[in-house]
């Protein structure tokens, strides 16, 4: 797997409806991530629909989203139809890692592109 960089996101972009959100068969289909909980996989989707919108690259145009984004956990809210705090933002974060869906560099989430 690859992590999303400028050229990855602008094709996703061009094919996502922007009314919904964008949810990769991958993630939920097979037994790759058939271990992965639902709300772990809902948080990859907040983080995937937060770097949709705001898009921002380091100098190897690799696509990264602020451990700190307030956005991931108000996007995840409306998934999941609950409260989320930072405390559980940082847990399924962890999760992520796990799963190897993410990693993080310092302060910076770079997302895999799962497709």
């Amino acid at each position: 797997m690859e992590l999303y960089n400028k050229e990855l996101l602008k094709n996703l972009k061009n094919t996502v409806d922007d009314s919904g959100y964008y949810m990769p068969k991958a993630l939920f289909s097979g037994s790759k991530f058939g271990n992965v909980r639902l709300e772990t996989k809902l948080a990859y989707v907040a983080l995937l629909d937060t770097l949709l919108k705001k898009p921002v690259y380091n100098q190897e145009n690799l696509a990264l989203l602020k451990i700190d984004n307030p956005v991931i956990g108000q996007t995840l809210a409306i998934l999941a139809n609950k409260e989320v705090n930072q405390d559980k933002v940082a847990r399924y974060i962890d999760e992520l890692i796990e799963a190897n869906l993410i990693e993080i560099n310092k302060k910076d989430i770079y997302i895999y592109h799962l497709d």
